[in-house]
């Protein structure tokens, strides 16, 4: 059973929606709150510029993993070579390598954009997803204090980077 890592198109925007909502329903991964529609992410990925992508990992054709990279601030011209990344897996694909091969393309396609470093930020509390992106060589350079309010609790929030 091989690992197909594609980009997104909007005939997979229902599975996309059911990957990233199946985490959103865990409610300690992400700091998305509320789940998105397949229409939300439909028009989302038909949003997207030539600097941004939605990468998929799919199995037998069904999607079990996600992962999205776009600018980091599309407001000010000068961080334009920052890059922001996501990822969400179904709980059952978890610690399969899966989300490293979703950064590998991810990785590639930031390269090709122009982009010199990726960006992003980690619930405190979520150490495997501090593990995976620490792993794929991501380096801690602050935490920002009660920066996510989920459920009605204020979460801090690990911010790293990694330079292309």
């Amino acid at each position: 059973m091989g690992t197909l890592i594609r980009k997104a198109t909007v005939n997979d925007a229902k599975q996309v929606a059911d990957v990233i909502n199946s985490v959103i329903s865990e409610g300690k991964y992400t700091l998305f709150d509320r789940a998105f529609s397949e229409e939300e992410e439909r028009a989302f990925i038909l949003s997207l510029r030539d600097r941004s992508a939605v990468y998929v990992a799919a199995i037998d054709n069904a999607v079990v993993g996600v992962q999205s990279i776009d600018l980091f601030a599309n407001f000010a011209e000068c961080v334009r070579h920052v890059a922001t990344m996501g990822t969400w897996l179904r709980t059952d694909f978890r610690g399969r390598g899966i989300g490293r091969l979703l950064a590998e393309e991810s990785f590639r396609f930031a390269r090709s954009a122009d982009y010199r470093k990726v960006v992003i930020q980690i619930l405190v509390d979520n150490e495997a997803a501090l593990r995976f992106y620490r792993s794929l060589g991501f380096q801690d350079i602050g935490i920002a204090r009660l920066h996510v309010r989920l459920g009605g609790k204020f979460h801090d929030e690990v911010y790293l980077e990694k330079f292309l």
